[in-house]
Parts: C-alpha cells; sequence; structure tokens
C-alpha cells in the first residue's frame, strides 16, 4: 500500500486510501515517523533564540515577550523556608539565564527570603501562585546602588528588593507575592530616628519593593506587593512599560509607600490594578524629563494621601496622558492632583470617569514655585507651565472624618502672571458631608495667601471660601454640568474666582443655606459667561462681583428662588455685567 506522509507544519498528515487488509504494520510506522518528525521540529524550535524580536513591525510596543521555557530557583538550590538566604542563587539563575540568551526563572510556591534580585535582559520572573520573595530585614543584605546620573538627589530605588538598570525585555509575572516586612522596626522611619539616624537618611535608606531604571520593554503582571518599606514599584526613565493586574496592599502611615510611580517615563500602559496603601496610590512625576504616553484605566485607589497624583517632582513634564476609569475609596487628601511646581510643562491630559468614596478633596490642581532641583549642582528652575486639561464624568462623596481644617473644597490655582491654562471639568458631581456654621465662611478672597514656594497639598490654603472650587490665576476656564452639595449645613458660597479670566460656568446645580454667601463670587474676573445655572432657595444673592471684574455675562439662568439676582461691589459699574433671558 501507498503511503503518504507530510511533516510540514507539525506533523499534518493526509488521508490514506481505503484499504481492506491488515493496517496495524502501517499505523505503527506511521507513528514513529511521526514522532521522529515532531522531534525534529522541537529541535529546531529550541535552537531559536527564545526571545525573537516581533515578526510584525507594527505590533504595538510596550510589552516584553514571555519566553514559555526556563529554569527553577527551586532545582538550582533555593530553599523556600523564609529563614534561608537565598539572594545568590536567585541571582546566579537570573543572570545565567540572561547570559544564555533569556528565558523564564521560575519560582515555584514557598517563602524564599532574599536580599536585592537583579532583573536581567531577556529574564521573566514567573512567581507562581504561593510563591513568596520575603524581604531581608537587613539593609546589608540591599546593595546601594548607583544613581541615575552623577549628583542625583531625588529618590530612586537606592535599596532595592527588585532591581534592573540598563535592561531590556523583562519581565516579572504569575500570581506570587513580594513581600518587603516593611512594618519591621529597621525600616521604619520613626525607629530609625529613634536609634539617631538623621530624617533624610530615616527617609531614603529603605528598600523599595522593584525599581527598573532605564529599561526597555518592561511587563510587570499579576503579582502583588505586599508590607513594602518605601515605594512598592518604580518605573524610571523607562519605555514600552506595561503594569496589568498587579496589587499593591501596603497600608501603613508616613511609611511613603507609594503604590506605583511612573517617572520619567514614556509609552507605559497600567490597567486593572488595585492599590491600597499608605502613600500616593497612583503616582506619575518628571524628576528630569517628560514623563509622556501614559494610559491609567480600570484600577482602585485607596490611599492615605492622594489617589492619582502628578507630581511633586516636576522638573520635567507630563504630556499626552489619559487616565480613566478609576474608583477611590478612602483618600486623605485628593482623589485627583495634578501638580507642576519644579519647572516643567502639563501639557495634554484627559482624565474621565472617577468616582470616589470617602476623599478629603475630589480635584487639586496647583501650578506652584517650589524649584525643587534634581541634581546638586543644577540652577533653580523657573515656574512651569499647566495647560490643556480635560477632567470629565466625576462623582465624589466627600468624608466627613477630616478633623485638622482641611477645605474639602476643590482647587484650581496658579500664580500671578502665570496662569494655569485652558482647564475643562464637564459633568461633575459632589457631595461633601463635613457640616460648617454660619461663622465657617472662610477668609475673603484676598486673604489668601499665594503660598508660591510651599509643598503643594490640597489643604495648602487653609479654609476657603468655597464648598465646591476655590479658582484663582487661571485663564480660560470650563466648568459644565457641575453639582455641588452638602448633606449637613455650608454657609459658603459654592463656587469662587479670583482672577481668572474666560470663565464658563455652564449649568450649575448647588445647595445653600438661609443667608449663606452668594452662590458664585467673582473678583477680578475679566470676561466670564454664567448660563443654564439653577439658583437654590436661601442664599443672599446668586452671583457677587467684586474687584476690577468686567465683561461679565449672565444669561438663561433660573434665579427665581433667590433673593437677589445679582449684587455688585461698590467701585464696579453696572456696566460691568450684562444679564439676558433670565428668570426672576
Amino acid at each position: 500500500m501507498k503511503t503518504s506522509v507530510n511533516c510540514k507544519g507539525a506533523g499534518l498528515l493526509r488521508p490514506f486510501p481505503r484499504a481492506r487488509q491488515d493496517r496495524a504494520p502501517t499505523r505503527i510506522l506511521l507513528s514513529l515517523f511521526t514522532g521522529a518528525c515532531l522531534l525534529s521540529l522541537v529541535t529546531v524550535v529550541l535552537a531559536q533564540d527564545p526571545l525573537p524580536p516581533p515578526a510584525d513591525k507594527n505590533e504595538p510596543a510596550g510589552a516584553a515577550l514571555i519566553p514559555p521555557l526556563g529554569r527553577s530557583i527551586l532545582e538550582a538550590g533555593a530553599v523556600p523556608d523564609g529563614k534561608t538566604l537565598n539572594t545568590a542563587v536567585i541571582n546566579r539563575v537570573i543572570a545565567e539565564t540572561s547570559q544564555a540568551g533569556g528565558g523564564t526563572v521560575y519560582v515555584p510556591p514557598g517563602i524564599y527570603l532574599t536580599g536585592t534580585i537583579y532583573l536581567k535582559s531577556r529574564v521573566t520572573l514567573h512567581l507562581a501562585n504561593g510563591a513568596v520573595l520575603l524581604g531581608s530585614v537587613d539593609l546589608q543584605d540591599y546593595p546601594e546602588n548607583p544613581p541615575p546620573y552623577p549628583n542625583h538627589q531625588l529618590e530612586f530605588g537606592r535599596y532595592s528588593l527588585i532591581f534592573a538598570a540598563g535592561q531590556h525585555d523583562l519581565a516579572i509575572v504569575g500570581q506570587g507575592k513580594i513581600h518587603g516586612q516593611g512594618d519591621h522596626p529597621n525600616f521604619t522611619k520613626k525607629d530609625l530616628i529613634a536609634r539617631g539616624w538623621s530624617s533624610r537618611d530615616a527617609y531614603l535608606k529603605r528598600p523599595y519593593g522593584m525599581c527598573f531604571i532605564q529599561c526597555q520593554r518592561v511587563q510587570v503582571r499579576g503579582i502583588t506587593f505586599e508590607n513594602i518599606a518605601f515605594w512598592c514599584q518604580h518605573y524610571l526613565d523607562c519605555d514600552d512599560v506595561v503594569v496589568d493586574g498587579v496589587t499593591a496592599d501596603s497600608w501603613k502611615r508616613d511609611y511613603n509607600n507609594d503604590g506605583i510611580d511612573i517617572d520619567s517615563s514614556r509609552n507605559v500602559r497600567v490597567s486593572n490594578c488595585n492599590f491600597r496603601v499608605g502613600d500616593d496610590a497612583i503616582c506619575l512625576k518628571a524628576a528630569y524629563r517628560d514623563c509622556e504616553n501614559i494610559t491609567v484605566t480600570n484600577c482602585t485607589a485607596s490611599s492615605m494621601a492622594n489617589g492619582v497624583k502628578f507630581g511633586t517632582a516636576s522638573y520635567g513634564g507630563f504630556r499626552n496622558i489619559a487616565i480613566s476609569n478609576i474608583t477611590f475609596n478612602s483618600i486623605n487628601a485628593a482623589g485627583l492632583a495634578l501638580e507642576i511646581v519644579d519647572g516643567g510643562t502639563m501639557d495634554g491630559v484627559s482624565i474621565s470617569n472617577l468616582t470616589m468614596t470617602d476623599v478629603a478633596t475630589a480635584i487639586f490642581i496647583r501650578l506652584g514655585d517650589r524649584g525643587r532641583r534634581w541634581t546638586t549642582d543644577q540652577a533653580r528652575p523657573g515656574i512651569g507651565v499647566l495647560r490643556n486639561v480635560s477632567i470629565n464624568n466625576v462623582v465624589a462623596n466627600l468624608s466627613d472624618q477630616v478633623g485638622d481644617g482641611r477645605p474639602l473644597a476643590c482647587s484650581i490655582t496658579g500664580l500671578p502672571d502665570h496662569p494655569a491654562e485652558n482647564i475643562s471639568i464637564t459633568n461633575l458631581k459632589i457631595t461633601t458631608r463635613r457640616g460648617y456654621g454660619p461663622d465657617d465662611t472662610g477668609p475673603a478672597l484676598g486673604d489668601i495667601g499665594e503660598h508660591a514656594n510651599d509643598y503643594p497639598e490640597n489643604n495648602m490654603f487653609g479654609p476657603l471660601p468655597a464648598y465646591g472650587f476655590y479658582c484663582r490665576h487661571v485663564r480660560d476656564l470650563t466648568l459644565r454640568n457641575i453639582d455641588v452639595r452638602f448633606e449637613k449645613t455650608d454657609y459658603r458660597s459654592a463656587l469662587a474666582f479670583d482672577d481668572v479670566q474666560n470663565l464658563e460656568v455652564d449649568g450649575l446645580k448647588s445647595r445653600a443655606m438661609p443667608g449663606s454667601k452668594p452662590v458664585i463670587l467673582l473678583n477680578d474676573t475679566y470676561t466670564a459667561m454664567i448660563r443654564g445655572c439653577t439658583a437654590p432657595e436661601g442664599p443672599t444673592a446668586f452671583l457677587r462681583i467684586e474687584g476690577k471684574s468686567t465683561g461679565i455675562s449672565v444669561i438663561g439662568n433660573d434665579l427665581t428662588r433667590t433673593k437677589a439676582a445679582i449684587s455688585l461691589g461698590k467701585k464696579l459699574p453696572p456696566a460691568a455685567v450684562f444679564a439676558s433671558g433670565n428668570r426672576e
């Protein structure tokens, strides 16, 4: 019987002609021959580079290729008892794998005590479900890593549980954990200071969970950072990074446990992550160059500081960044904080679909002049630029557990002659639950200090005269479909503007107490359109205009329930305001 066999394409066979005779011998020969073909095919595959470049040049960048083959640290001699130090074994396997062309280093279930692990190019560290890399509590097990540039004085992974610098095509994946034992007295600032350490050493000489510096094509997927002594993960000056399905659970007060820091990096995608940390949950920084082409989506955040924060380090800038679909719960500062205070430029930021519960402040936007340098020999940077920011679809319920006088109001502030520019906020609902009495109406607009050089924080101005938004030194500002309310009592204005040019307030809904301050306060505001708003019952006026304000248009508002529609300052002429089509 004539038989035709095709081994091409992993041993696919052509049909055999039907025959009456017994075909058992033929089947045996066929099986042996097919097996030989498959063995030859596997041999060819294994001889190839386990990390070949993508065949499709149009394939999106941003991901290291995860090689399928590798070595187990257990077979190499690691001891998973949580007591034996495995640093040398793990680093040896990683180095050998990288030198051999790349592959996967597998960490089986078990607890592996270790110091600094140095991840290398073309290596994937795979943490199995049940595997724990347990950080040593002896700082001697964490060699000090060199800074990315001479005289670099900002934060980076000087000490880190996992570290890589100048590597490419590397990944950490799996369902295992990286546990830093961060609450050990050897790593807590108060304990270190009590031993005589300086505040700076107590701050800096603690290990990160992971730090990648100047790396390319990075993946971190599925793993959990737990109880880290310092920042959980830091990507400094990296390109093409994917962080997906990662959990950071490091909820400790004043331990600086940021969930993720994306610093001076490009083309970064963060998705499906859960952050429960003691400091900023999702933090973008620009220590010495721009942080650009960043997306963050489908994450949850709880923090003893800010939920999503741009800054504070902002010598570089933030460009082309999209944040979406984030839920915040229990945030002690701002749910969203956008800051330029070290001379950089923020330009092209789109943020949408945020829900916040128990936050101190929903939105904090700040252009300041802290002027921090990133090297010791650098000249002090000037005032930066903050412009072209769009925020859409935000629902926030503010906490009533704040006892230190935090303002709770959103704020957008620049500096004299350096306004924040082209800011648009639409479809926002804010509910405050903390009560303010008739004597808690805050200072007059002109009595609020600039605090130009101060560290930017949502409570930096002290009490504010508005419970919704306080805006100062802003140009081209749009607030559309804004709904701000309070559950208890509040006698402050809903919105307060000082030195704002080209303002649009469209569709404001608010609440007021009997005899409370005017719903909207304008001081030194030039060219404003206020329309489509519904005035609540109770305030002394819907709109109060003061200072040198001019070009104010009040059109198409429902003012039937307020005592007075518009109140003008003594020195303002009636021509400063144009009113038309309002119901009174």
